[in-house]
């Protein structure tokens, strides 16, 4: 909903006058008061969409009072009034959680102006809660999960980590659950009651990302019509996730840097600095340290983001866990489904006995097929087998003894790519390599 009530605080009796003719006819309905005291009891009386308040007053000023509205309403927006020799404390009230400021005198079009931002700004908040509410429950049979000792080891650092505001390396193959470890580490913090937001840093070009990431003013470039907040933005009093940091320019990687050590930036085509309370846990399946040393990525950013690594092993090495997740997959989906399934003694040898190249997330899909292909009755050996056509193919012991090991994963790679049905994305997925080396294998 758009701003539909406003208080407004001013000494000036001028200003007053001029805000309670103006804002009514952008649809909104105002109470003036003189100063912070008359404010604050106007709000305890009857909460407002806005406030707008005078930086100095007799009495209780602007900054004392956006202190205190933000204590008892903080999800109500404050906006500062100011004159220009004031501008430097104006940007100071925005850190402390003003949303813009308007510099006096100012005219309708700038308070209309201000008013769109501050609505398009509100609608994305209430986007960000609704796809948070609606992650959180997709989410829900989704966790970390397993009581092995790298899993405990794992546990014990998330909740010692989460205590903290501490940027989080979190690295692992592609599948072992590091976007769990993320969402633990937000959970368990202080931030939990603010937003977690997730950025795929692969999937963007460089400048969609920083666009992404940072937002952009109106007409910074071509197609940007209108101003848009990015990420950090959102994520302010609460946690971001770079999700396969690895993947990013060194150009981006310089802007990183920055917010790292500032926790300020710009938007594409602007000039603020926007200060941001952020806690960032970036994810990588790649040699990071190895990259750093390389050249391919800043060495100074890798220590920035490598203050406390957490390394995610793979399925492969904590076999002792897979019983346990199965079940619990297994009971998710027929959930989910509203059927009783169970698995034969057969199908579990089976499923244990599995390399699981594409981790957690294999197993959770390759459960997913079987409770819905299953229908309901008891899940055999060979509903497993026609789920997962590589346990049909021949054991690496099986094939002839003078191949190199070139061939044998020339030889894997090519079934499991059929088993794919040809799709290249899928297949390396499920090897748990990157389609350029699926596609060096298999030609």
């Amino acid at each position: 909903m758009p701003i539909a009530t406003a208080v407004v605080a001013d000494d000036e009796i001028l200003n007053r006058d001029l805000l309670a003719e103006m804002l009514p006819r952008l649809g909104i309905q105002v109470r003036t008061t003189k100063d912070g005291v008359q404010a604050l009891k106007a709000l305890e009386s009857e909460p407002a969409d806005l406030l707008i308040t005078d930086l100095r007053m007799p009495g209780m000023g602007g900054l004392k009072l956006l202190l205190k509205a933000k204590e008892k309403w903080p999800e109500m927006p404050v906006v500062m009034m100011t004159a220009f020799a004031s501008v430097e404390s104006a940007v100071e009230s925005m850190r402390l959680g003003a949303y813009d400021y308007l510099m006096k005198p100012f005219n309708v079009e700038q308070v209309e102006a201000l008013l769109l931002r501050l609505n398009e700004r509100q609608s994305l908040v209430r986007e960000v809660k609704a796809l948070r509410a609606e992650t959180h429950s997709r989410h829900q049979g989704r966790r970390l999960m397993g009581s092995s000792p790298a899993m405990a080891l794992i546990d014990e650092t998330i909740d010692r980590a989460a205590k903290s505001s501490a940027t989080v390396l979190v690295r692992g193959e592609s599948g072992t659950g590091k976007e769990l470890v993320a969402r633990a580490l937000h959970h368990r913090s202080p931030r939990a009651a603010g937003p977690f937001i997730s950025v795929n840093c692969a999937a963007l070009t460089e400048t969609l990302l920083t666009s992404e990431l940072f937002g952009h003013e109106k007409g910074a470039f071509t197609g940007a019509d209108e101003q848009r907040i990015g990420r950090f933005e959102l994520a302010n009093g609460g946690t971001i996730l770079l999700d396969e940091i690895s993947e990013i320019s060194p150009e981006l990687q310089a802007k990183l840097l920055r917010v790292l050590e500032e926790r300020s930036f710009e938007r594409v085509g602007g000039s603020r600095p926007i200060q941001v309370d952020v806690r960032i846990i970036a994810t990588t399946n790649r040699d990071l340290l190895a990259n750093a040393r390389s050249g391919r990525f800043r060495e100074d950013l890798y220590y920035r983001l490598n203050v406390i690594p957490i390394d995610m092993p793979p399925l492969r090495d904590r076999r002792e866990d897979l019983p346990e997740l199965i079940d619990h997959y297994l009971a998710v989906f027929s959930r989910e489904l509203g059927v009783r399934t169970k698995l034969a003694p057969s199908a579990v040898e089976l499923l244990s006995g599995y390399h699981w190249p594409g981790n957690v997330r294999e197993l959770v899909n390759i459960v997913e097929r079987l409770v819905v292909l299953g229908g309901g009755g008891a899940i055999d050996a060979a509903l497993v087998r026609r789920c997962l056509p590589e346990l049909s193919q021949p054991a690496q012991s099986d094939w002839p003894l003078d191949l190199d090991l070139d061939a044998v994963n020339r030889r894997h790679a090519t079934a499991v790519l059929a088993s794919c049905g040809g799709d290249r994305a899928a297949a390396a997925r499920r090897l748990g390599i990157e389609p350029g080396r699926l596609a060096e294998l298999v030609g």
